[in-house]
């Protein structure tokens, strides 16, 4: 049964369903149509459906025929096709005209589905598409043409959470926006900052860095990443045109100061000549006055000229004539009129020079000192006459060498003595031949003193009895000196000291007997003899060392060869046209350091070196003095400009000027050194005069700001002052005044100004507080002025409607209503239409008005936002549905308004009145 149960087993079993998809491959495209449209497995439809090609069923299950997974697959199907061009965009455009449509249908195709992507630009088409797009090229692609910053909000809102891609690209486009706002924000306040600053630097004066700030700040202007908006251009605009205009008039008014002060030079002119030409008519007086005979002195002439010269410079009056230039001219005149009494009472001129050019010794000695006298007052005349002039200079020649003579004579003098001190101290000493020396110098100086004083020639009789003692000393002792140092000398053969140390020591044994011998008559050779074998057997282990410092010697002399022919080479090479002088002057010093270090050299070639270098170095510092000659020059003529800017009126001329000329100072190279500090202390006085105006000028100005400083507390004082309480147009008048003159106030310290302003602020604060407080107060005092008088009417009302007495209920009602200071808007109407219908009201209308006063309460509690009682919540409720219906155009209710209505709502009985009035105070209050 087995086998026959498998055989019909297999007959009967139906194909899985993979088996049925493989075979999809053999179908027709009719079957596989009918396969689609069949009620069979939607597996088995969509992998029929993927094989079929395309036609309308295909088309009509991707746009909505179909449904849920068969449309999708229907649409995947087309984008398959699309992309493997079995079909072309322009075929399946032809039959779908819609844009979204057709973007649903090749979303599938990345390549079909950007072309038609690129057709589209509607922001609201991209935005939905990029929400809501088939696959994520089509999200992205459609992401990435939105533009617009509100379109990008919505679609990061719309994104977050659902497309991440779409969300960090709409979030980077924003953040470009964003950045966008930051950059022009920044530029718009760096344009603020450059306004603010540019207006305060035109503002000052005397800046000494006003041009490259102002440079600086159109800099930052032009640098600005974003055209800042117009009104900030214009203000920079307006900036500029009030600084033009400034120093327009600043210009015109100095050339105003230039004409005055060319006038006032042109008048100094005329008055100075006048002076010049008053003081040459003395001066040509008292030449005549030297020229004239002892006869012609006497006449009256000479005193007729004085006078009327006195009388010509007492017509010259002030204004013509300075203090100072008159003052001279007076000295001259004295002078000239002191010469002629001179000249009267010791004789003429001529006479003392005859007798100055005399043989006789006595006559020219007393004619010298007289016209010593005499010419007293010529020495200091500038332009004296040329015989006047030369008997000056023949006079000074002849001071000149007698005390040159005089000082020839004392300097012999103090060398004779500064020997003789010399003698005596080594005759002390007991060095025989420096004493020796030193005597026999001071006998050859004493031939040729004229005349020795007495305490010289005591000390020269001194020294030559002590050489004559020294002389006799030295022959006893220099037998046993001798025999010493030929001992010593016999010890150094043995000795284990350096080469160097010993040479010295038997250079010094050899001096030591050089000294010895010196000063002795006689010599003995034996002892000679003895000393020198001893020397020549001790300087033999020295001969080794002295061989290598003889090498040296000679490597030096080649260096210093090969230094002259450098240096030779540098002379004749170098650009003399555009020199380098610091480089130069190196050079010098360089070359001189190596030829100093370049030593010891061997003693014939020094002189031949030296010979050859010392003219190659006195090039190189003839070349060198020409460039210091010229910086000399240069510096000269920059120590003349700014003499020139000291004197200058213009301070800001001046200042800008010593600037450019420090500039130029130092790029001038140096000149010799005393030269160099000389100029350099006389610009250096120049420059710092012109400074020191300008600090002047700092230092007014910083006492102008404390003035203004003081002046600033002064005003605060004044308007801690005042009692804002009750304001009267005159207090309020007083404040404007003072914020008036607080604001013209000019610039205040750096380092006060923030506290000034905020003192007068917090001042200004505190007054408005007080005037708000002090209103508060008054207006709080009307209303219960106010409330007191709609009471005192509410109980006349009352009695009224009672039958009660009304005559003291009226009279109260009066005083409370004459009690009321200020009645706002028609508030006294409103209380005197009550009084004149108090006997018209009734209870209805006094249970209508009790409505009404709740109504206004509950207002009052709408406006002030307060909760309304429990009881009255639906009344509220009711009366905002009808201001709901009547309109949102309808004009809000005022706490003024609400207390005049309150006002003109009367007859009111207790308790209801009292909780009312006490809900609407209090809202009143808020």
């Amino acid at each position: 049964m087995a086998p026959l149960k498998r055989l019909f087993g297999a007959r009967n079993r139906q194909p899985s369903l993979d088996e049925q998809i493989q075979a999809l491959e053999n179908r027709s495209e009719s079957e596989l149509l009918a396969l689609v449209q069949s009620d069979t497995q939607e597996a088995l439809r969509e992998a029929a459906l993927n094989h079929l090609s395309y036609n309308q069923t295909l088309l009509n299950l991707s746009l909505g025929n179909g449904k849920g997974r068969l449309q999708q697959a229907a649409r995947k199907r087309i984008g398959q096709l699309l992309e493997e061009e079995h079909l072309t965009l322009d075929e399946l455009g032809k039959v779908v005209s819609d844009e979204a449509q057709l973007l649903a249908l090749s979303s599938y195709s990345a390549r079909a589905g950007q072309q038609v992507l690129k057709q589209i630009n509607e922001p609201e088409v991209l935005l939905e598409l990029a929400i809501h797009g088939a696959s994520i090229q089509i999200r992205r692609a459609a992401a990435e043409k939105i533009t617009t910053r509100a379109e990008l909000e919505q679609l990061q809102k719309a994104a977050q959470g659902r497309d991440k891609t779409v969300y960090k690209l709409a979030k980077q486009r924003l953040e470009a926006f964003k950045a966008e706002d930051a950059r022009r924000a920044e530029a718009e306040a760096q344009a603020l900052v450059i306004c603010q600053k540019l207006e305060q630097l035109l503002k000052a004066e005397n800046d000494p860095q006003f041009d490259a700030k102002l440079d600086k700040l159109q800099q930052d202007w032009r640098d600005l990443s974003v055209e800042p908006p117009e009104p900030l251009k214009q203000r920079y605009q307006n900036a500029f045109d009030a600084y033009r205009q400034r120093e327009s008039e600043r210009a015109a008014e100095q050339a105003q100061l230039a004409a005055q002060a060319e006038a006032e030079a042109a008048e100094k002119a005329e008055r100075r000549a006048r002076a010049e030409k008053l003081e040459g008519e003395i001066h040509e007086l008292r030449a005549q006055l030297y020229q004239a005979t002892a006869e012609q002195l006497h006449e009256a002439r000479w005193d007729e000229q004085l006078q009327s010269l006195s009388d010509s410079l007492k017509a010259l009056d002030r204004e013509v004539l300075s203090d100072k230039a008159r003052s001279r001219v007076e000295r001259e005149h004295a002078r000239a009129s002191e010469l002629l009494s001179q000249l009267r009472e010791k004789g003429a001129l001529p006479d003392w020079l005859e007798r100055w050019h005399s043989e006789e010794a006595d006559q020219r000695q007393q004619a010298r000192q007289a016209l010593k006298q005499l010419l007293k007052g010529a020495r200091q005349w500038p332009d004296a006459p040329e015989a006047i002039a030369t008997v000056l200079n023949e006079l000074r020649q002849a001071e000149e060498a007698e005390q040159a003579e005089f000082q020839a004579q004392r300097k012999q003098q103090r060398e004779l003595e500064g020997l003789v001190r010399q003698g005596l101290s080594a005759a002390q000493r007991g060095q025989v031949r420096r004493a020796r020396g030193l005597h026999r110098a001071s006998q050859e100086k004493r031939e040729g003193v004229d005349h020795v004083p007495a305490h010289l020639s005591g000390k020269l009789e001194e020294l030559d009895q002590a050489i004559e003692r020294l002389s006799d000393w030295h022959e006893f002792a220099v037998t046993p000196k001798k025999e010493a140092l030929i001992r010593s000398m016999e010890a150094l053969e043995k000795s284990q000291m350096n080469p160097e140390e010993l040479a010295r020591k038997i250079h010094h044994l050899q001096d030591d007997w050089r000294e010895v011998s010196k000063g002795v008559p006689h010599h003995d050779e034996d002892l000679w003899h003895q000393f020198q074998e001893a020397s020549h057997r001790a300087f033999e282990p020295c001969k080794e060392f002295f061989e290598a410092q003889a090498r040296e010697r000679e490597a030096n002399q080649a260096k210093r060869e090969e230094l002259i022919e450098q240096v030779q080479l540098y002379l004749d090479g170098y650009h003399w046209d555009s020199p380098v002088w610091k480089d130069v002057e190196h050079t010098l010093k360089q070359a001189r350091r190596e030829w100093r270090d370049a030593w010891p050299v061997p003693r014939q070639a020094i002189k031949a070196q030296e010979g050859r270098f010392e003219p190659l170095m006195e090039q190189l510092h003839a070349k060198l003095s020409e460039g210091y000659e010229a910086h000399r020059a240069t510096k000269e003529a920059l120590v003349a400009r700014a003499k020139e800017l000291s004197e200058l009126s213009d301070l800001q001329q001046a200042i800008e000027g010593a600037k450019q000329l420090q500039a130029q100072w130092k790029e001038v190279g140096q000149c010799r050194p005393r030269e160099d500090q000389a100029l350099w202390k006389q610009f250096r006085a120049y420059c710092d005069a012109i400074f020191a105006r300008r600090q002047e000028q700092f230092e007014a100005a910083d006492q102008e700001r404390q003035a203004n400083a003081d002046r600033a507390q002064e005003l605060i004082a004044q308007l801690k002052q005042l009692e804002p309480e009750a304001q009267s147009g005159a207090v309020r008048g007083q404040i404007e005044a003072l914020k008036t003159e607080f604001r013209n106030l000019g610039p205040l310290p750096r380092a006060q100004m923030e506290g000034i302003n905020d003192d007068w602020q917090k001042t200004l604060k505190g007054l408005d507080q007080k005037r708000r407080q002090a209103h508060s107060q008054a207006r709080e005092r009307q209303r219960q002025q106010l409330f007191n008088a709609a009471e005192a009417v509410r109980a006349l009302e009352l009695a009224s409607l009672e039958d009660r007495g009304t005559t003291a209920a009226r009279e109260e009602a009066e005083i409370a209503m004459e009690a009321v200071e200020q009645w706002p808007g028609n508030s006294r109407e409103q209380l005197e239409q009550r009084l004149q219908h108090i006997e018209d009201l009734t209870p209805t209308e006094q249970q209508g008005n009790l409505e009404r006063l709740r109504l206004l309460c509950i207002r009052a509690e709408i406006l002030t936002g307060r909760e309304t009682p429990e009881e009255d919540k639906a009344l509220r409720m009711e009366h905002q549905m009808q201001q709901l219906q009547q309109g949102l155009g309808k004009e809000q209710d005022t706490a003024e308004q609400l207390l005049q209505e309150w006002l003109s709502v009367g007859g009111v009985a207790d308790p209801e009145y009292s909780k009312l009035l006490a809900r609407f105070q209090a809202n009143l209050e808020d």
